[in-house]
């Protein structure tokens, strides 16, 4: 009896030395993956952290620079200008990217327009205008001449015009030759008698910004018969930048019209898998012979091109914070 005793005495005690085995190896292992989950959030924390640092940043706009931002805003038309306390507005895109607008111009610490200026009043330039009409202030709001046969009715173009008013904005037609002071930058507006055409996208507003040496050509949705419009007038000249006209569409860039510009940089506003094909293999064939080098928002991002006057540096894929 006094050996069974024992016996069970001997087992309730390697019951409570496995149990409390058992429970110390759950400790272990409880606390190996607690540490492990720990280091993963320490390197998924430091891997944010790293990548936020490397990915492309808000610039600042260079001092003593023309800095020009070509926007991605899909399939449309934005560019932001600004030169030493200065800034210009070329097209809005559509109507969900003025906010996008806004934030670029509140992270680049940009309060005030001195020109908004659309290339011709098509929904995918014009659409977000009346959102950044009514959330900055602007000096004026320069449009094309368009012809009363073509003149637009649709909702993008009237309420532009209605922000306008709203905010006090005056609205005035664009001058050929006219020249715009932008600090120590210069745009210059150029258009033809637009009372040939039968297509808005031939009624476009072109601008030629420049800065000492180094100039840029914004050409809105140009196509064949306004480039050659545009040539037959003597209004092309040598430029650094060319905003590609109409998205690179086929009808675009024709030989004669990149010969009289010869772009060492092209930059073709566009949007990812648009349903027109653009840019067209045409325009992009053309582009190259040319000798150009292309950039294009659905590719390479928001295009930051900053010009000091005797060259263009190139900064793509950049950010907004």
């Amino acid at each position: 009896m006094a050996e069974e005793r024992d016996d069970r005495g001997i087992r309730r005690i390697e019951k409570k030395y496995r149990r409390e085995l058992a429970r110390k190896r759950i400790g272990r292992s409880l606390r190996r993956f607690l540490l492990r989950g720990f280091l993963l959030a320490v390197m998924l924390v430091l891997g944010i952290v790293m990548f936020r640092h490397t990915r492309p940043k808000t610039k600042a706009p260079v001092r003593d620079a023309l800095s020009v931002w070509v926007l991605d805003v899909g399939q449309g038309d934005a560019a932001l200008l600004y030169c030493q306390g200065h800034a210009a507005l070329i097209d809005a895109g559509e109507y969900g990217n003025g906010e996008r607008i806004l934030s670029a111009m509140r992270s680049l610490g940009i309060r005030r327009l001195d020109y908004i200026i659309n290339s011709h009043p098509h929904a995918d330039h014009i659409g977000g205008m009346q959102t950044v009409l009514r959330g900055v202030p602007a000096d004026v709001l320069i449009l094309p001449e368009i012809p009363q046969e073509i003149m637009p009715t649709a909702p993008s173009f009237v309420h532009a015009l209605e922000a306008a008013e709203e905010r006090n904005v005056p609205v005035r037609t664009a001058v050929c030759g006219e020249t715009l002071p932008l600090g120590g930058a210069e745009i210059t507006l150029f258009s033809t008698d637009n009372s040939r055409f039968t297509d808005l996208n031939d009624c476009s507003l072109i601008c030629r910004a420049a800065f000492g040496g180094t100039s840029f050509l914004f050409t809105g949705d140009l196509e064949a018969e306004g480039e050659a419009a545009m040539l037959e007038a003597g209004l092309l000249t040598p430029v650094t930048v060319l905003k590609v006209p109409h998205h690179g569409s086929s009808s675009s860039c024709t030989p004669e019209f990149l010969k009289a510009v010869s772009p060492k940089l092209a930059v073709i506003s566009v949007g990812a898998l648009n349903d027109y094909g653009h840019p067209s293999s045409a325009a992009l064939a053309r582009l190259r012979a040319a000798g150009s080098e292309i950039y294009r928002t659905d590719l390479d991002g928001t295009v930051l091109l900053t010009a000091d006057g005797t060259q263009v540096t190139v900064q793509t894929a950049v950010k907004f914070e």
